[in-house]
């Protein structure tokens, strides 16, 4: 026998190379905010996949240089090609023009909703600016930068604040009862004009809000030979059916 010992031992992984590529320099300064945008980046990934009809893949862009446009034209181009029944897979010859500006700026509306709806709580950044590849045949594809703005901030609900003191302010109009008298239908028909309806005074006469009574009052004589009712109680009750 022998006292050789063999060990075996995984190869190693080969060296991962990250192709790099440094910000531009005309590119908004990076703000540090790293909140995460992956749900949002797979969201918009199929939404372009169902819009466009091919495969579509999306990654963090590096920003866009000052005056470019939100969507890329190519993209516009791309979508135009599709709703007009042209043919993807031949790469577009011009893309400027009346009709690619109109499709790209419905794209960055579709595209916008959506990044309004999923952007992540807590950012920063006013916008975002993504890197959309498209393949739309073999060898074939069509490259773009799109760029998102974020949304407003919500307008704070106020929570509801007590009146308090100042709901005495508020005017109310009540409606006092002068007379109150409870008569047989048949003292009062025939009705014609000079017909004599006695009543008596209500000795307290009811104050009225709405449909209930709030208090009692009595009139009181003006100068000006107006009448004005002054509260001798208060009291809060329903009057019930009234007709």
């Amino acid at each position: 026998m022998s006292n050789l010992l063999i060990r075996t031992e995984a190869p190693p992984e080969p060296d991962f190379v990250d192709s790099w590529r440094p910000r531009l320099a005309e590119s908004p300064p990076d703000d540090g905010d790293d909140t995460p945008f992956e749900p949002l980046i797979m969201a918009l990934e199929d939404e372009l996949t169902r819009t466009l009809g091919v495969e579509v893949s999306v990654h963090p862009g590096r920003g866009l240089p000052p005056g470019a446009p939100d969507i890329a034209l190519e993209l516009g181009a791309l979508l135009a090609t599709i709703r007009l029944g042209g043919d993807v897979s031949r790469p577009v010859g011009q893309i400027s023009g009346v009709v690619t500006v109109r499709h790209a700026k419905l794209l960055g509306e579709q595209l916008t909703g959506l990044a309004h709806r999923l952007w992540p709580a807590g950012r920063r950044r006013p916008s975002i600016t993504l890197d959309v590849l498209a393949t739309v045949a073999e060898d074939v594809s069509v490259v773009g930068s799109i760029r998102l703005t974020a949304p407003a901030d919500p307008v704070p609900v106020l929570p509801p604040v007590t009146l308090g003191a100042a709901l005495f302010e508020l005017p109310v109009r009540l409606a006092v009862r002068i007379a109150d008298e409870a008569v047989p239908l048949a003292r009062i028909l025939p009705l014609q004009p000079g017909l004599i309806i006695p009543f008596n005074a209500c000795p307290d006469m009811p104050v009225l809000l709405g449909d209930h009574q709030v208090a009692f009052a009595n009139l009181t004589p003006l100068p000006d030979g107006r009448q004005q009712a002054s509260i001798t109680a208060t009291v809060l009750k329903p009057i019930g059916d009234r007709v």
